[in-house]
């Protein structure tokens, strides 16, 4: 279905003169929501989204998964996961269509609200409204150190004896770079790092060169650390 501007702008003012208030702020050769339009928007992703989950919820009740199923998943978990978990889901549910999306938390929570994605994999709990969250495992951080390191393997780091001079991690917007900072309680959100890199195995190739140090998640190490040296627990 196609729909013209005039048709739209048409729909628009019959929508206001039906609520009372003014959903757009027209100005020449621009519009904007209006305060109460954003509120009005925001309401109707969430509706729309629920009429979805219902068409779904009653196609679907007591059937194996079939269908299109439109999954996110955030970078820092994605290439660890993804390839056992999408095997298994065509072996027990031949019939379902996986769409995968992969980008940092706070696109995938606002297209999980907008009804764009059915399901995501984040690292930390989302907390806006209607959003049912399953806990699904822990996944530690692992200390990833130069090869010749002499810091033993076998130790178990605390957050004090990270070297925050030495640390590099993903950029801003990746939520395992707050985490990371998050463990280091001293470290300010602001301190400056060696690198702000937009992947693990960046960072990793930094590591192994000697060019610093980082917190690893551990589900990430057969990837990105596949002999595990210069690994410590933290």
């Amino acid at each position: 279905m196609t729909l013209t501007q005039p048709a739209l702008s048409m729909q628009i003012r019959e929508l206001e003169k039906e609520l009372g208030v003014e959903l757009v702020d027209r100005r020449p050769g621009d519009a904007a929501l209006t305060e109460i339009g954003v509120l009005v928007a925001k309401r109707g992703d969430e509706v729309l989204a629920a009429a979805r989950d219902l068409v779904d919820f009653a196609r679907h009740r007591g059937r194996l998964l079939k269908g299109q199923l439109k999954l996110g998943v955030i970078p820092t978990i994605g290439p660890y996961v993804l390839p056992k978990l999408l095997p298994l889901l065509h072996i027990r549910h031949p019939d379902l269509i996986v769409k995968v999306r992969e980008t940092q938390t706070k696109a995938l929570i606002e297209e999980l609200v907008a009804g764009d994605l059915h399901a995501v994999v984040l690292s930390m709990s989302a907390t806006e409204g209607d959003i049912e969250v399953v806990r699904l495992f822990d996944d530690p951080f692992l200390l990833a150190v130069p090869a010749d390191d002499p810091l033993p393997e076998t130790m178990c780091v605390t957050a004090g004896e990270v070297d925050q001079s030495r640390l590099i991690l993903l950029e801003e917007g990746h939520c395992l770079r707050d985490q990371a900072l998050a463990f280091c309680s001293t470290a300010k959100p602001d301190m400056p790092l060696n690198l702000g890199a937009t992947s693990l195995t960046t960072i990793m190739q930094m590591v192994a060169n000697g060019y610093g140090v980082t917190l690893l998640p551990q589900v990430a190490v057969d990837a990105e650390a596949p002999d595990a040296s210069g690994l410590i627990t933290s």
